[in-house]
């Protein structure tokens, strides 16, 4: 931390200052000792050499002589005359002191001797005499180690107050010092009134900041433009990191999956869905290629995509796009169907009339059959031109081609048309074929809303029951619409879905009795979409069949 740093430097400082005026005041405090000391055998030495030259004897002088400092009186030629301390006749001779002979030479004479074993310095200072005697004052003086070690108590009770000083002082002072900066207000670095040493760092922060702010608002622009384009996706979008994580999901994917985002970020994609073709794309996209595949689930079918998403040639994760190809893939098998079903229904007309005209070509039929085999030929090329017919009719429903402009459609006119058409058909059939109800103008397609009729009221009379009956009703109002209501085989329950289904048919023994192509229902319902119009059906076996289509006002 900035306050422990500061803190530390000024206590190590201040430390620092404590030892050097420490040491700084010992050595002046022994340099003047040391000066002090010289003076004081100066004058000691000059006070006895004074008193001296009144004594003719000067070793008789110092009889019951006694002195703090060490007094030493030396012949010229060294010998010891007189000494303070010990007994001169047992010390050596001093003609080779330093002091002595300085002071035969000049008068006077200092030196310093160190002692290891006490730990001083010894001063001398010698004075020569009037009678050529040498006298010598002497004084011993601590040396700066043995100075220190007297002092060390003192010295360490200083020290430590200073330190305790110090670092208080210097806790207070880093706080104080550190203060102004933990309240600079770093959303606005330039209103700050902090240290004028700052202010460099005030400008490029309030420069920085505003590009910062400049980056983010960028930033969040780019993202809510990213998540309003991935989240009104219809496909499914997933952003996986280099071990199959979520990153990031849209809703899309999430509906597709059923997971919530919040549930599914941060899990793995495969906790979502173990299908093979999931496991498959997202392991090659990770390995670093691109893949596809179909995904069937909950009844829908989805094409996945998957790219791997790469940083300097390293895989870093996976971009992963579902797509809804439900309507695709059913419109493909419901083509495989149709085409099946188309190849099987045309194939069966053919098969007759190739047989009747084979016959025919050999001369193997009798003169009284000939007319029956060309009227079965006839009937079955007849069979063919309406599946030809109801196919194309059914294509250009599918392809929404060649399709004229919405008209205004008089609902009864047509019913009355379709009662003039299939009357006779009726009529044999002993069926009973009424139309009633009023004159109502819907918006729709002639031809379409002709043939929705037609093929409601065709399959009505031909799968009645003798002496059944059709009845056709036409509704005005603001839902305008006609019901054919017949008390024919009736339609059982499961069937009823799918009886607009191309080529479904719920009696087929029945249908090919009365040659039906199968694709009637079909082109109506395909021609109620078309349209605008609404097929409602009510049926019950035995009973017969209600339906009523809805169309929309005119």
């Amino acid at each position: 931390m900035m306050t422990g740093r500061i803190m530390k430097s000024i206590f190590a400082t201040a430390l620092i200052a404590v030892v050097l005026t420490a040491a700084m005041i010992l050595w002046a405090l022994y340099g003047n000792m040391e000066s002090t000391t010289v003076a004081g055998l100066k004058t000691e030495a000059n006070y006895l050499s004074f008193a001296l030259a009144k004594e003719e004897d000067d070793a008789a002088y110092f009889d019951g002589f006694q002195a703090e400092n060490r007094v030493t009186l030396i012949a010229p030629n060294g010998t010891v005359l007189y000494d303070s301390k010990e007994e001169a006749a047992s010390m050596e001779n001093h003609s080779g002191r330093e002091e002595v002979q300085e002071a035969l030479e000049k008068g006077v004479g200092e030196s310093k001797r160190y002692s290891s074993t006490l730990d001083e310095n010894t001063l001398y200072y010698a004075k020569r005499l009037d009678d050529g005697n040498i006298l010598r004052v002497s004084g011993s003086q601590r040396s700066v180690l043995g100075l220190l070690l007297g002092l060390i108590t003192v010295f360490i009770e200083i020290v430590v107050a200073v330190l305790i000083i110090s670092l208080v002082g210097a806790r207070l002072m880093s706080k104080r010092i550190v203060a102004p900066i933990n309240e600079i207000d770093l959303e606005r670095p330039l209103e700050n009134d902090a240290y004028a040493e700052l202010s460099p760092l005030m400008l490029r922060m309030e420069k920085q900041r505003r590009e910062i702010r400049d980056k983010m608002e960028q930033l969040k622009e780019q993202r809510g433009e990213f998540a309003a384009v991935t989240e009104n996706m219809s496909e499914g979008l997933m952003v996986l990191d280099g071990s199959a994580a979520v990153l990031s999901l849209n809703e899309s994917a999430a509906k597709i999956f059923g997971a919530s985002p919040k549930e599914a970020v941060g899990g793995n994609v495969l906790a979502l869905d173990r299908s093979e073709e999931l496991q498959e794309t997202v392991s090659a996209a990770l390995g670093g290629e691109a893949a596809s595949a179909c995904m069937s689930k909950n009844g829908r079918y989805y094409e996945l995509l998957a790219n791997p998403v790469r940083k300097e040639d390293e895989v870093m994760g996976a971009i992963l796009l579902a797509m809804d190809i439900t309507e695709k893939a059913m419109a493909e098998r419901n083509r495989r169907e149709f085409t099946a079903n188309v190849s099987h229904e045309l194939k069966t007309p053919l098969t007759s009339i190739s047989g009747y005209a084979e016959i025919m070509k050999n001369g193997v039929a009798r003169e009284d059959d000939m007319k029956e085999f060309a009227s079965r030929i006839y009937d079955e090329a007849n069979r063919l031109i309406r599946l030809v017919n109801d196919t194309i009719k059914l294509s250009q429903l599918d392809e929404k081609a060649a399709l004229p402009e919405m008209e205004t459609v008089d609902l009864m006119t047509v019913a009355k048309d379709v009662e003039a058409s299939l009357g006779e058909q009726a009529a044999k059939l002993g069926i009973t074929l009424e139309v009633n109800g009023e004159n109502c103008m819907v918006k729709g397609i002639h031809r379409l809303v002709s043939d929705m009729i037609y093929n409601f009221c065709e399959n009505a009379v031909k799968y009645n029951k003798a002496g059944g009956s059709v009845s056709v009703t036409v509704s005005g109002g603001d839902m305008p619409s006609v019901t054919i209501a017949d008390t024919g085989i009736g339609i059982p329950k499961e069937e009823q879905e799918r009886v607009f289904e191309r080529f479904y048919r719920v009696d087929k023994s029945h249908s090919k009795e009365t040659g039906g192509t199968g694709l009637g229902l079909s082109i109506a319902k395909h021609a109620a979409d078309v349209t605008g119009a609404e097929i409602s059906m009510e049926s019950e076996p035995g009973r017969g069949t209600t339906v009523m289509i809805t169309f929309q006002k005119a």
